[in-house]
């Protein structure tokens, strides 16, 4: 009887201790902060003529978040926070926001994060440089000739191409690039709107 008792006592014991100590099933969903999601980009952004305000997604992939299948077929939804055009020694940038993360069945909840990896494509500079160096080959030689000089030619290819290799070039991030970001914060299980 003894043995019962005592055996009774414990299990009581492990009941009681046992929920306190275990994460609440809504904050084993959670997306933690720090975790890693991936998806394909739903459309080119192009540092050239993207805008701030812009919309875009991320068909995320595997591995899903906390390896939790319902997340097959979800989206990260976010906009273009900022973009910077290239120009005469401006390199050009493109800043991302993410909004929302939804789930195929159309639940879903806020997420906050940053871009880990993308990427971009860059564009040819070679038209810029050789028309810089075309245009100033065309004012050197106007120069030179006013100079009386024969060097005014060389003088301005070099000048020009140098100009025009100092201007920067934009970059695109093609559709269905591979964008990695992670949370700047706990994501809620998403949720079906009320």
């Amino acid at each position: 009887m003894r043995r019962v008792t005592g055996l009774l006592a414990g299990l009581f014991a492990l009941a009681i201790v046992a929920p306190l100590g275990s994460p609440s099933a809504s904050a084993a969903d959670a997306i933690p902060e720090g975790a890693t999601i991936a998806g394909y980009l739903s459309t080119d952004l192009d540092s050239g003529k993207t805008q701030a305000g812009d919309g875009f997604s991320l068909q995320i992939v595997r591995p899903y978040p906390n390896g939790d299948p319902s997340y097959a077929g979800a989206v990260v939804r976010g906009h273009v926070a900022r973009v910077i055009k290239a120009g005469q020694g401006r390199k050009p940038e493109i800043d991302l926001a993410f909004d929302s993360i939804v789930l195929a069945d159309g639940s879903s909840s806020p997420l906050t994060g940053h871009v880990l990896t993308v990427q971009p494509k860059k564009k040819s500079a070679a038209l810029t440089q050789a028309a810089g160096a075309g245009i100033g080959m065309l004012v050197g030689n106007f120069i030179g000739k006013k100079l009386g000089t024969g060097l005014g030619g060389f003088a301005g290819a070099v000048g020009g191409f140098v100009y025009a290799s100092n201007h920067k070039s934009d970059f695109v991030v093609p559709r269905n690039s591979l964008v990695t970001l992670q949370t700047d914060q706990e994501v809620p299980r998403p949720q079906a709107r009320q």
